[in-house]
């Protein structure tokens, strides 16, 4: 699969969509601004299908796609790294098979390489062998623990001294993140995978030497961290030689400031946000949503915990709703159930 970058071919991936960054913002809101570009399915699994269908429109087109376990994404908080550097979507097993949709996808995009995120408590070998069977090239990257897997997929993009990084043999920027709220990593998502950059996870109080040794081997200085420092401690932000943080109050909050970031310093689209559920249950909907929101330059917010669109999301999408223009798109991931079509329209007023 060639990669659909916002920079290069990701705009047009969906004609009418996407607004390019560079394009000037009015100085209120376009009229008609929405948020109704609604990206779901049935279920999780059904979900991610859609937004593969979004990444990757021709069939048997791709060459790669990651799976990791629906039900047990820690393990995959890191595949937008590696999705990123494979130009793959992410799609979704469970232990007892492989759900009809996400066989029917892998089908369609004809790839030839699968990539599994997780052990085999996470997703069965028999899976990786029926994959095996049927002529694919199978990869599965896991450790011991979800540090050690983090570790393993932050290399398999290359390191200080062997590898084929795209941008060099060293990522330019990796990020650090809480292996337990893990919220802050599935908010920076599509950053990993538009710019390469991979995410490591740590505890709160300590770093892991998995994660430790993972950060000398890639040579990379440019270490943002994640989180509020109850989430990733001063202790460990010194340890880890971090060189910034974007960290908020909560999950919402941290979320609104990767938003910043990605739009004043990596080139996402200012006219374009897209809002993801706010529990750690609809969590999955934002993993897979990586890709897609990758590719298209757009930032991720959460809704808030119950459901609504919660107080600092409302205040961070009016704030910034200038940008918000008829260029632009308001993109939700996941179903009714994961981002409530209440939220949705209080999104839509709070740009207004």
């Amino acid at each position: 699969m060639k990669k659909h970058t916002f920079a290069t071919a990701g705009l047009a991936l969906l004609v009418g969509l996407g607004g390019a960054a560079a394009v000037a913002a009015p100085a209120q809101a376009a009229t008609g601004f929405k948020f109704d570009h609604r990206i779901a399915g049935a279920d999780r699994f059904a979900t991610a299908v859609e937004s593969s269908k979004l990444l990757e429109p021709t069939d048997g087109a791709a060459t790669d796609v990651v799976i990791v376990n629906g039900y047990a994404t820690v393990d995959g908080l890191t595949a937008s790294y590696l999705a990123g550097l494979k130009s793959a979507p992410i799609l979704y097993t469970d232990t007892a098979g492989v759900p009809a949709v996400t066989a029917a996808e892998i089908a369609r995009l004809g790839a030839k390489n699968v990539w599994i995120i997780g052990g085999a408590d996470r997703v069965p070998t028999a899976q990786e062998n029926a994959w095996k069977a049927a002529g694919k090239d199978v990869t599965r990257i896991a450790g011991a623990d979800r540090y050690q897997t983090a570790a393993l997929v932050a290399e398999a993009g290359g390191t200080a001294t062997e590898g084929d990084n795209p941008n060099g043999n060293s990522p330019e920027q990796v990020f650090i993140a809480s292996g337990t709220s893990t919220a802050d990593a599935l908010a920076a998502g599509p950053v990993a995978w538009a710019k390469n950059y991979p995410i490591l996870l740590t505890e709160a109080g300590s770093l892991p030497k998995a994660t430790s040794d993972a950060l000398a081997a890639l040579g990379t200085t440019d270490r943002v961290v994640l989180g509020s420092s109850s989430s990733v401690s001063d202790a460990v932000y010194a340890e880890a030689k971090g060189t910034s943080r974007l960290g908020g109050t909560s999950r919402q909050d941290t979320a609104t400031k990767i938003a910043d970031y990605a739009t004043s310093s990596q080139n996402f689209d200012t006219q374009s946000v897209a809002l993801v559920g706010g529990a750690d249950a609809t969590a999955a909907d934002a993993l897979s949503a990586a890709p897609v929101a990758g590719s298209q330059g757009v930032p991720l917010v959460f809704i808030d915990f119950d459901g609504s669109l919660g107080a600092t999301t409302t205040a961070y999408l009016s704030a910034h709703k200038a940008s918000y223009t008829g260029r632009g798109t308001g993109w939700i991931f996941g179903g009714t159930p994961s981002v409530p079509q209440a939220a949705a329209d209080a999104a839509t007023a709070a740009v207004q």
